[in-house]
């Protein structure tokens, strides 16, 4: 009775089993369309969320990541039977000094790359001029009048300031950095604690191995980037001042800062201070042996120690890390391009704790 057949139904009864059958197999088909177009929407309503939020979740992402960097450096203060207290306002204190120093060292050397910049300008202008013609890409009422307002020197000293502006603002969301830090210090001790309270044990679990995880490849990955970011920055030093290169502290801050950004943020601090030495002296050869020096530096530091010193953690497609940067580059600046590799493997993570979105991360692994 109940393996009826079409055969057997009266033609109208056929027809609207047909019918039936063929709507019934259709819905999951709309249903998903149903939730993809969802899935779009939420993320572009987020996205303009997080643009519009970006004073209060910026530092706070900062913050997060701030404390994961500095967790290893309270732990073992503790370890030394250091209160807690005590060894968070080390820590804290300690960063806070780096950040002033380097935040002066930064404002010398942007002062300094003003004032001196005019004697550079005239070179720069010709040098520039003489690319373009030579490659004939450029109209030429456009080489004469917006080139040059271009490479004035208030345009680009207010290029320079307003970088500084930015830095300054920056700086000024630094007591909500700090706020937010020691917050997440101190509540990092009861985490699991209170996760256990507040689900069953399994889920907790799960929950405290995922939140370790992050907690692991973040702290190598920030961490190793920090150290491979400071070698950088003291080698780079070391070989401008070794080839009376100007403003030599500026491009090594310059190099420092860009490392955090992967794959194109160590080229683009290169591309100052070879500029620099191709106006600064009538030979081409003390530019290509900076340009040499940077990328034996950067072939070394980030493609041989780095990767042997972060292993596969992170395990990210580099197109997605390529997309990252753009987007959250897009979203936040300089400093979402620097901190996008770290959220998109928290992500990655979570969604790899998340049967239904098992998928999602698959496809941002590399392998």
């Amino acid at each position: 009775m109940l393996a009826l057949r079409c055969d057997g139904l009266p033609e109208p009864a056929a027809t609207c089993y047909n019918i039936s059958m063929q709507t019934t197999s259709s819905t999951p088909k709309i249903e998903n369309l149903v939730v993809i177009l969802l899935g779009v929407l939420v993320l572009i309503a987020l996205a303009g969320v997080l643009h519009l939020l970006r004073g209060i979740i910026l530092p706070f992402l900062v913050a997060l990541f701030l404390a994961y960097l500095l967790e290893p450096s309270v732990r073992l203060l503790t370890r030394l039977h250091v209160p807690h207290a005590v060894a968070t306002t080390t820590a804290l204190l300690s960063t806070f000094i780096l950040l002033v120093l380097m935040g002066i060292l930064l404002y010398t050397g942007a002062q300094s790359f003003v004032k001196g910049y005019p004697l550079y300008e005239a070179k720069l202008r010709a040098l520039i001029a003489l690319t373009a013609a030579s490659l004939d890409f450029l109209p030429a009422e456009w080489q004469i009048g917006d080139l040059n307002r271009l490479l004035a020197s208030k345009s680009v000293a207010g290029a320079v300031l307003s970088s500084l502006g930015s830095f300054v603002t920056f700086t000024g969301h630094l007591l909500l950095v700090y706020i937010f830090t020691i917050f997440i210090l101190v509540g990092q001790r009861r985490l699991p604690e209170r996760i256990h309270k507040a689900f069953d044990f399994e889920q907790a679990q799960r929950i405290c191995d995922m939140l370790e995880r992050i907690t692991q490849e973040l702290q190598t990955y920030l961490g190793t980037k920090a150290f491979i970011s400071l070698v950088t920055a003291i080698l780079v030093n070391v070989l401008l001042v070794f080839f009376d290169i100007d403003f030599a502290i500026l491009w090594a801050l310059l190099a420092f800062t860009l490392n955090f950004i992967p794959s194109i943020g160590s080229t683009f601090a290169a591309i100052p201070p070879i500029l620099i030495a191709m106006l600064k002296f009538d030979s081409i050869m003390p530019a290509v042996w900076v340009a040499v020096y940077f990328t034996v530096i950067n072939v070394v530091l980030g493609g041989l120690i780095e990767p042997k010193l972060m292993g596969q953690r992170l395990n990210l497609s580099p197109l997605l890390v390529i997309l990252s940067l753009l987007f959250w580059g897009w979203l936040w600046g300089i400093t979402g391009m620097a901190l996008a590799v770290p959220i998109m493997a928290s992500i990655k993570i979570v969604c790899e704790n998340i049967p239904q979105l098992r998928f999602v991360s698959v496809l941002m692994s590399s392998k």
